[in-house]
């Protein structure tokens, strides 16, 4: 039997005074396919026009597309081609009009091409265009759907190729990346333009499915699975030219309780099949919990980048088999293998995918945890000492009173928005001691003129920090 871990627990208790839960909002895509380790979602982004592109990491039959086989004594056949394409949905759920994305280049370039190998995964690039990997790398047009780019990253001189993890970029547009098989693999930079690709580290993780820089390129975490050892920390050099192990996070200890009644110590390590940024946080999506026996397996995982605490969680962790109604499991708010995580501009939204329910959710949180960095200490900050109560009374009229906690002494904010994102009136704007606050809002715009009625934001930010609550006005 295995006790409780305290030291799990005792991080996200701290939390959830300063941070909302993560809600279940709604599924945005169903596939509808019973569960199949050899084929399910592998990745998806939310482009800059608010599409959901969705990358799949095997073939199915309802993306077979029929080919004529030529023999070599020409003879013909009839058969059928198992193409891996790029889905493209409108926020609605609709296919784009360029979507499934099942060929790249052209006839009259001479580089017409049918993507057929599994989708690794996806990020934006600086641009706000889509990277995606296979065993190359592509650019996608994200306005379009076309392909701008194509490169083969080799992992050695003898130019071969394997699989790719996911991509990601730092803040110049630079692109990351190394091998699902990457113990013995480096990690390599790939330059904007595709031009270059410079090793910054001789090898990476074995069984890797993602490799995620940090912004300021400063530190790269490389995910594993199958016996996974948690998300491999790497810090640059001085010159930001080669990557150092420095640590490994994710991991929980745990007690162990024999039958005999004694106890003995354990680690449970961390398998992340995937990993991506929001707001600071490093969110990682821990396998399913028929292989790991990490107390939260199946659910996202929210890391501190700095100190490796797990600091918030979304969904709830459940095999899911091929006898199950994934369907109906995935709208209850259960994960099983995470894939893919894309965000909404405000990271306020989230859009996980699911590899074995095939199934991408919508996940909102007014108020979530954040982490940023201190540029003196290089420590993280995740929004200590701050909070933002729920409004009371809600619905109101003609006054609704909001509590507060303000962490570090300086200004504070506190703005009311409609829900078209327009500024309605600003009610708190003034230097803060340390301690707790509040102010009263007279359902009044900055005009003092009474507001329709409707349900209004009110958003306090400071020092870095924001947080973000719904409230009621009725006449």
């Amino acid at each position: 039997m295995t006790k409780m871990l305290k030291i799990l627990l005792l991080p996200l208790i701290t939390v959830s005074l300063f941070a909302d839960s993560w809600q279940l909002s709604s599924v945005f895509k169903d596939y509808g396919l019973p569960r199949d380790d050899g084929h399910g979602i592998h990745g998806v982004v939310v482009a800059p026009d608010g599409n959901i592109w969705v990358a799949m990491n095997g073939a199915t039959a309802q993306d077979s597309i029929s080919h004529t086989f030529t023999a070599q004594d020409g003879s013909d056949s009839s058969g059928y081609v198992h193409t891996r394409p790029i889905h493209v949905f409108t926020p609605d759920g609709e296919h784009a009009s360029y979507s499934p994305i099942r060929y790249v280049g052209s006839e009259a370039n001479g580089d017409l091409d049918t993507l057929t190998y599994s989708g690794k995964g996806m990020c934006l690039d600086h641009e706000g265009h889509i990277l995606y990997t296979t065993n190359e790398l592509y650019r996608f047009n994200y306005m379009t759907g076309e392909m701008v780019h194509r490169v083969a990253v080799p992992f050695d001189d003898a130019g071969s190729l394997s699989s790719l993890t996911g991509p990601s970029v730092d803040e110049d547009g630079n692109v990351y990346l190394s091998w699902v098989g990457g113990a013995d693999r480096p990690v390599v930079k790939i330059s904007p333009d595709f031009v270059t690709q410079t090793t910054v580290a001789d090898a990476g993780v074995n069984y890797n499915r993602i490799t995620l820089v940090s912004p300021d390129a400063g530190h790269i975490f490389l995910g594993s699975t199958w016996n996974g050892i948690g998300v491999t920390k790497l810090e640059a050099n001085l010159l930001g030219t080669a990557y150092t192990r420095v640590d490994t996070i994710g991991n929980v200890a745990g007690t162990m309780t024999a039958s005999d009644g004694s106890d003995s110590s354990v680690t449970y390590t961390l398998w992340a099949e995937t990993a991506a940024w929001n707001n600071g946080v490093l969110w990682a999506g821990e396998t399913d919990p028929a292989w790991s026996s990490h107390p939260l397996a199946g659910s996202w995982i929210g890391l501190d980048p700095v100190t490796g605490a797990i600091i918030d969680t979304i969904g709830i962790g459940q095999t899911v088999t091929a006898a199950d109604d994934a369907s109906a499991l995935a709208a209850t708010g259960v994960t099983c293998n995470p894939r893919g995580l894309a965000r909404s501009s405000d990271g306020l939204t989230l859009y996980l995918a699911d590899y074995s329910t095939n199934v991408i959710q919508v996940w909102t949180n007014a108020n979530p945890a954040t982490v940023s960095i201190d540029e003196e200490t290089e420590a993280s900050i995740i929004a200590k000492g701050y909070a933002l109560h729920q409004a009371y009374p809600n619905p109101f009229n003609p006054s609704t009173k909001i509590d507060y906690e303000v962490g570090s002494i300086g200004n504070v904010k506190i703005d009311i928005y409609n829900l078209k994102g327009e500024l309605v009136n600003t009610i708190v704007n003034g230097w803060h001691n340390l301690g707790s606050h509040n102010v009263t809002w007279n359902g009044k715009d900055s005009k003092e003129m009474q507001v329709p009625s409707g349900t209004y934001i009110y958003r306090l930010t400071s020092a870095g920090v924001a947080f973000s609550k719904t409230v009621t006005f009725v006449k």
